[in-house]
């Protein structure tokens, strides 16, 4: 069983550094699919060499940061109640403390947690074993600034030269579903719904009946003619949000769901917008067609679908397409 409201757990950081996080709540899930209760968990304001006790004042404080580009942003996580997926147990349970004021007035609210109190929290995934990294990170901007800045810029630096390096191999799909499978699945999509979810259901339940092998060669298809929509050209013809310049504002993941709306209405369609980028779309998307595969083969093997692509299908990783 996990933790209660109030408990405070002692995590390890770097150099010997030790941490805590509270949990401040436990609620129901906003979502029906997440398997459990809601927790959120706070990081609060304790950087030491040695184990916090239970008495310290510190532990009254969650952390506030401000390193970067956060501006009074409280490290304030929500994390599914589950022990399957993230279990308190893997850290020392130091004891619990009574909720302060703070902790109560605020709000259990999903949001991007740069909006204040009553904006709501981000949920994340799984907990990792260095969670509560954040006070050792806020630590070193009050006490390592430059030396901080400088390490993070060459790390970002090697990070950019990466994805450049990455983008320029030349990427070639797997085994792909022959081509009339691959768009009769597609045309099982049924627009006369207003529901997203209920337009792709028979199409996921069609995917869903093949072979566990055509599910993944669907996959494979699907993001080979993602990446080949993945071009500057494409891009600028997308509406409002199109792309201008590199300086510019500009969605990645926006093109991605515009490029989905491209391959879920058709192979005739697609084919023409393929070599007339100004047929693109324009400001309209479909993120759905992109779990098709995930949610058939959940539905036929009960499972999460693994599977590696030989294409990436996100923005900017059609090297060539970007550089005409």
């Amino acid at each position: 069983m996990n933790g209660k409201e109030g408990d405070i757990y002692i995590t390890k950081l770097e150099r010997d550094f030790f941490g805590a996080f509270k949990v401040i709540k436990i609620g129901k899930s906003f979502f029906e699919e997440i398997d459990g209760d809601l927790m959120m968990l706070g990081v609060l304001n304790y950087v030491d060499k040695k184990k916090p006790e239970l008495n310290d004042e510190r532990l009254n404080q969650i952390l506030c940061c401000n390193r970067f580009l956060c501006s009074n942003q409280y490290a304030i996580d929500f994390y599914t109640n589950n022990p399957k997926y993230n279990d308190l147990s893997k850290f020392e349970y130091l004891g619990n403390r009574p909720m302060t004021e703070f902790e109560t007035s605020i709000d259990f609210k999903l949001g991007d947690g740069r909006s204040g109190l009553k904006g709501g929290f981000p949920l994340v995934g799984l907990m990792g074993n260095d969670y509560g990294k954040t006070a050792f990170f806020e630590w070193r901007w009050e006490n390592e600034k430059e030396e901080f800045k400088k390490e993070v810029e060459v790390e970002n630096e090697k990070a950019r030269i990466a994805r450049e390096e990455y983008r320029k191999q030349s990427m070639k799909p797997k085994k792909m579903l022959d081509d009339n499978m691959f768009w009769e699945v597609i045309e099982k999509i049924d627009w006369t719904k207003d529901d997203d979810q209920e337009r792709m259901e028979p199409a996921i339940d069609f995917l869903a009946k093949k072979k566990v092998s055509e599910i993944k060669q669907f996959q494979e298809s699907l993001a080979y003619k993602l990446y080949l929509l993945d071009t500057k050209e494409h891009a600028q013809n997308i509406g409002e949000d199109s792309f201008k310049d590199e300086s510019s504002n500009f969605s990645v993941d926006y093109f991605l769901y515009v490029r989905c709306c491209v391959i879920a209405n058709g192979q005739e369609y697609f084919e023409s917008v393929l070599k007339n980028p100004k047929d693109m779309p324009k400001d309209k998307d479909f993120e759905p067609l992109l779990y098709i595969a995930e949610e058939a083969y959940e539905k036929r093997m009960n499972k999460e679908l693994e599977y590696e692509t030989g294409c990436d299908y996100e923005t900017f990783s059609n090297y060539k397409g970007w550089k005409k």
